[in-house]
Order: structure tokens, then sequence, then C-alpha cells
């Protein structure tokens, strides 16, 4: 019996896993637990909550896996810091990060407890983990296998393909050109600066036209190749010392750009000033352009190897829009995206990587998105007596339903009357995407919905749509160009014409909807629902969206109950209890 710890510290969505044998027990990230977005440093909770699942201890690990290696692309380090002498912050800085990561083993034993003796720490190259995360979790056999995001182990880029069920690498692109990099740049441009706001240029593009595509062709240019480059000239991150701070914090980044590039796009807006057609269109032209870079790798790799099957991991996998347009873009047929293709899923990966290099074994396939924590109704109807909504049993109805299928069928029937539900079940979901276990769900009939939600809830930009979750075996009849694959919020696809007026809440202003596909082997009770619901409307989708409000999606019921009563939801579902405001 072998126990891997994977993890991804010191990066931001910190997170740890648990392998046994090669097979994934439970994989959390730090955030959920210690309430604070996008969190960056060692992931101790993550690791106590892990141990705790199998009921085992620190000293029963054999291997520390982590999404990091300090030797990784040495030689091109060496090389760019001596033609280029950047500022010596910059240099420190990381090698203050590098030193962090090669003394895990120690702040584990500080922060955690004895580690068995001949534990050992397995370095696995950042973009490597991103690959195997997707790659041993996809369906393939075989497949081309890209990574993308800003920056780890000194490259943006990776690409290769399987040699005997092995991830390899064959090319990179290194610091400075970075995908991720510009943009993100561009999303604090236009006034988007906490740390993981690019969905909200995502958005955003829908507004606008890509009117300002021409410009961008003094910033980043396309090689033949399948690689791109910045010109440095506009930005600052190759340079300065950036406010990327890893140790026990949320990730803050001052500006990307420097003040060159308002000579073609004007002044950055400010956080607080209104949307205008400008910036509408400066983000539709970055979202292109980002496509056009993409498709242009996807174009020569695919072209080198000749393979249908493409895995994508990265940060920058998690842009849903251009990954709807692959398959239409490109000669891939198939394509598989991890529910957790950012950093977080490194931890994963890291994992994986280690196991085949000690077994020469493939790692078992996680066939499911639902990898975190989970809570039993004895342990919820606890929480609810201990709590304050007992003093108000004049405002709230509270029950214990008899069994799922009348679980389900009244929730459905509640949430085609127009009801906002909190729906809390199963194991927490694994990535930044609510799939069903930690999510709030209405009826996506409604047309007014969004503003519902936002007024009750979210609170947050009205441009930000809400998401559909629909039984996979309906996807076909409801989008178009969808493949028979599975969707965790990871992919765009346009609606049919004549559906998109029957579903208005769940449609984003270009016609679209970022969809979740849910199959009964997968989340038996959700899918269920979802059935219900169908029989009573005739529409096989409910609107999804995070169980949560400005704030990292819930983890326990604690949270999900203060959510509940510092809103206006309706209705509170944790497993079979149920909360009703009367």
């Amino acid at each position: 019996m072998t126990y891997i710890l994977g993890l991804n510290c010191y990066h931001a969505d910190s997170s740890a896993c648990l392998l046994k044998d090669g097979k994934v027990l439970i994989a959390l990230e730090e955030e959920r637990i210690n309430r604070i977005k996008h969190w960056a440093g060692f992931p101790t909770l993550s690791i106590k909550k892990c141990l705790e699942f199998e009921g085992i201890s620190i000293d029963n690990v054999d291997y520390v896996a982590l999404n990091q290696s300090p030797a990784a692309n040495i030689l091109t380090k060496i090389k760019y810091i001596f033609l280029n002498k950047p500022n010596l912050n910059f240099y420190f800085e990381k090698l203050n990060n590098k030193i962090r990561r090669q003394n895990i083993l120690k702040l584990i034993e500080f922060k955690i407890g004895k580690l068995k003796q001949n534990c050992k720490l397995i370095n696995v190259e950042h973009h490597l983990a991103h690959l195997a995360s997707s790659y041993y979790d996809s369906p393939y056999d075989k497949s081309v296998n890209l990574s993308i995001d800003g920056f780890g182990d000194f490259v943006s880029t990776s690409w290769g393909t399987i040699n005997k069920n092995k991830v390899t690498i064959d090319s990179k692109i290194f610091f400075p050109h970075s995908l991720g990099i510009f943009y993100e740049a561009f999303t604090q441009f236009l006034g988007f600066h906490n740390y993981g706001d690019e969905y909200k240029l995502m958005g955003l593009s829908a507004l606008g036209k890509d009117s300002e595509i021409n410009k961008f062709k003094k910033i980043i240019t396309l090689k033949n190749n399948g690689e791109f480059q910045l010109n440095l000239k506009y930005f600052n991150h190759h340079k300065k010392k950036l406010s990327y701070s890893w140790d026990n914090v949320c990730p803050v980044t001052n500006n990307l750009l420097n003040e060159k590039i308002n000579s073609i796009f004007g002044s950055p807006r400010r956080s607080d000033e209104a949307l205008t057609d400008h910036h509408k269109n400066i983000a539709a032209s970055v979202q292109r352009i980002y496509e056009n870079a993409l498709f242009n790798i996807l174009n020569f790799i695919y072209k080198k190897y000749k393979i249908n099957n493409l895995t994508l991991s990265g940060g920058c996998a998690q842009n849903s829009l251009a990954n709807g347009k692959i398959l239409n873009n490109t000669n891939f047929t198939s394509l598989f995206i991890p529910s957790n293709a950012g950093d977080g899923g490194g931890s994963i990966g890291a994992a994986y990587i280690a196991w085949e290099r000690i077994s020469k074994l493939k790692p078992a396939r996680s066939m499911s998105a639902y990898l975190g924590i989970n809570y039993t109704n004895a342990y919820i109807g606890t929480v609810i007596e201990q709590s304050d909504i007992k003093l108000n049993k004049n405002d709230f109805t509270i029950s214990l339903a008899e069994n799922e299928d009348k679980l389900c069928s009244d929730i459905a029937k509640e949430t085609s009357e127009q009801k906002v539900i909190g729906w809390f079940q199963g194991k927490m979901e694994w990535g930044p995407r609510a799939l069903g276990n930690r999510s709030i769900i209405s009826d996506p009939r409604n047309k007014d919905i969004k503003n519902i939600l936002n007024i009750k809830i979210k609170r947050r930009e009205s441009f930000r749509p809400f998401a559909p979750s629909i039984l996979l075996e309906e996807a076909n009849s409801w989008f178009e160009n969808f493949s028979e694959e599975d969707y965790f919020m990871t992919r765009v696809l346009k609606f049919r014409e004549d559906k998109k007026s029957i579903v208005p809440g769940v449609v984003h202003l270009d016609g679209t909807g970022r969809l979740q596909t849910v199959k009964q082997e997968d989340n038996p009770r959700y899918y269920k629902l979802i059935k219900e619901f169908y029989k009573i409307t005739g529409v096989p989708i409910i609107l999804n969206t995070s169980f949560n409000e400005n704030e990292p999606i819930v983890c326990k019921p604690e949270e999900a109950l203060d959510c509940f009563l510092r809103t206006k939801m309706d209705i509170l579902v944790m497993e079979n209890w149920i909360i009703k405001r009367n």
C-alpha cells in the first residue's frame, strides 16, 4: 500500500490531495477551508482534512509530490538572467519561493507531524503536472496534451503527447512570453484587479465587437510554429518586481502593462468607472486575439502529431468561451478538460506523475469531479439545532425528507415555481465551478432570474451569465456543435435558435451557455432533481450558480446555513434536511 500526498504550495489556489495505490481518494483547495479566495501558501488545513478522510496520520505517507521543480529549465533561467539583468528583487522573490518549496518536508513536520523516516519528496515540473492532471483523467489512451497558463517553472506553455502511458513534453514557450499574462494584463486594464478576474473580461466580451483587433498587432505576434511573442515594450512583468505574493495570502498583482499602452488604447478603466462601448470592444478583441493564438497552437500541433484527441490544462483552460470553439476551428475531434485544470489541479497532476515514476503503472482514472468533503444528515441536524435558526421557528419550516425520490420531486416542483434554492449535498466539487453539490439553483425559464439572483444573493456585475446544468442525453437537442463528452462548465456553446427563448435565464447576450452535462452515474441525486424538473416543465435544464456570496464556494453546512440566512434564498436543502422561509 502506497500513499502519495500531492501538493500545490506557495502558488495561487494552493491545494492537497491523497492518492492510495494510484487512485485519488480526496482533493481539496485551501480556500474552501480557510475562506480566502485563491489563497496561496502552504495548504495545512487541506492536508489535515485529506489525512482525516482516510483515517491515517502523516507518518503513513510514503511520498510527497510537489508541482514545482527547482531544477526545471535551470539553464534557460540562468541565460535569461545573464542576458536581461532584471531587477534584483525580481530574482530574489523567485529564489525565495524556490527555497520554501525545497523545504516542504521540514515544513510538513513542523505544521502537521513527524514523517516516516524514508518519506521522499518528488518534484514535478509545473506544466508536466498540469498535463498529467488532464491526460490521466481523460478517456484517451493516446492524445495531444496542451498546458497554457501564466507561468510555472519559467514556462507559460507546454505541449506533447503520450509514450508508453507516460506524459511527455516536446515543446515549451518560456518566460516572459505568456498568453496568461497577456489576458490578465488586459483584465487589469479594464478595471478588474482581483486575482482571478479574467472570467469577467470573458463575460464582458459578449457585449462588444472585436473592432480593436488590429491594434493588438503591436502587442502580440503569432508565429508559424505555433508560438507567440509579446512585445515587452508594453509590459512590466519581465523587469519589475510585481507584488505576486504566494505566502499565506490572496495573491495581488501590480499593473502588468506600463503607461506606453495608453498611446494605443487610451487610459485604463478605473474600477468604479462605467463600462463604455470602448471597454466592451477591447474585451471582445482581447478574447478574439487569445482564441486566434490558441487555435494557432492547436493547428500546428495537430499537424505535427496527427492525433484526434486533445487534453487541455493550465489556468487558461478556464477560458470556456474559447474552449467551446476548439473543435470547430481545429482538426481535433475530441476534447477533454478536467474539472480543475488550473493550478489547484496541479496537486493531483504531481501525485499522478509520482505514482507513475514509482510504480511504472498508469494512475487510476478519477471518474468524478466530486473529490471533496461530505457531511452526514446527523451532522447537519446538529448544526441546525445549534444555530440561531431554532430561535426563529415562526420564520422557517424545518423538515427531514423521508427519501431521495420525494426530496427531488418536491424541490423540482419548488424550482419550477420560481424559488431560489441552496442545494448542498454529497462531496464538494474539485475545481472552481459548482457542479450540483454546492450550488444555488433556480428556474432557467424565468427571464428575470438573473436580476433576482443578483439582488437577492450574488451582488455581482450584471453582464456575467449564469450556467445551465443539463442532462447529458438531452444536450445535443439544446446546443449547437455538442460533442458527447463531459462538460464541467469548461466549454461555452451556442444554444439552438429554437431553444433560446425557452430558457432566457441561462442564455448569455451572445446566445451561448457555459454548460455542465449531468450523468446519472456521476451525480445520481442531481441528475434525479433535473429529471424531475424535466417531467414537470419539459425542460431538461436548471440554472446553476455557485453557492456563495462574494466568498469561496461554501464547504461545510455551517457556511451554507450562514449564506442562506444572510441572503434571500427561499429554500435551503442540505442532504435530506429542508429549510423553508415562511
